[in-house]
């Protein structure tokens, strides 16, 4: 409803900030998958080119985070709550910089990715879930409430399905194939894997809560 009369008021302006949620969010997808491609990667040059556009990607989720605030100063009527624009744009950085992290730790620890096939499987499903957030943020910006229910709900499966692999996965690690530096190195990498995953759910949850307010 509240979208519905910002819109015969600014039809047009307030339409910024769910197209820069739209781009945040296929910022945070293009992220995932490129750190995938670096997980799944045998080669040393590819991997440091991957990790140079993940760095791009990161930045530029924070130029888009810079474009959000830029939007909400010049901006006194916003189609949604000002504090839902700051706290959603925020989550959709905060995702894009622990997927970097992901990688960072990677490179520090010299985990070979290769010998641990639960890791691939976590960095898969971090692509599924992010491209879940995606669709979630179009469906936000069209006021498709049914599909953000769809994905919210999509969102909470690929969590349970994390739960159940990284709890695999320190069985895996813990089980004697390697050595105790290891083991720690790996936990290290899986925590900051949940944590992407955790900030997912959370950005879902969040537009779940502004479709209601907004209906």
């Amino acid at each position: 409803m509240l979208r519905k009369i910002i819109k015969t008021l600014i039809p047009s302006k307030g339409d910024i900030f769910f197209n820069l949620f739209v781009d945040a969010a296929k910022n945070v997808h293009a992220s995932a998958n490129i750190l995938a491609m670096i997980i799944n990667s045998n080669d040393n040059s590819e991997e440091a080119q991957l990790s140079t556009n993940l760095r791009s990607k990161k930045q530029r989720a924070i130029e888009i985070e810079k474009q959000v605030v830029q939007e909400l100063t010049k901006q006194f009527i916003t189609p949604i709550d000002r504090g839902d624009i700051k706290e959603l744009s925020s989550l959709l950085l905060k995702l894009t910089k622990r997927i970097a992290k992901i990688n960072q730790k990677l490179k520090v620890y010299s985990i070979d990715t290769k010998v641990d096939d639960c890791l691939i499987k976590s960095a898969n499903t971090l692509q599924n879930i992010t491209k879940v957030l995606v669709d979630i943020m179009v469906a936000l910006k069209s006021g498709n409430y049914d599909s953000i229910a769809r994905g919210d709900q999509k969102t909470d499966e690929f969590d349970d399905s994390a739960i159940d692999d990284l709890r695999h996965a320190m069985n895996e690690i813990s089980g004697g194939s390697y050595d105790t530096i290891t083991i720690l190195k790996l936990k290290e990498i899986y925590k900051s894997i949940e944590n992407a995953i955790d900030t997912s759910v959370n950005i879902a949850d969040l537009v779940v809560q502004i479709s209601v307010k907004d209906m």
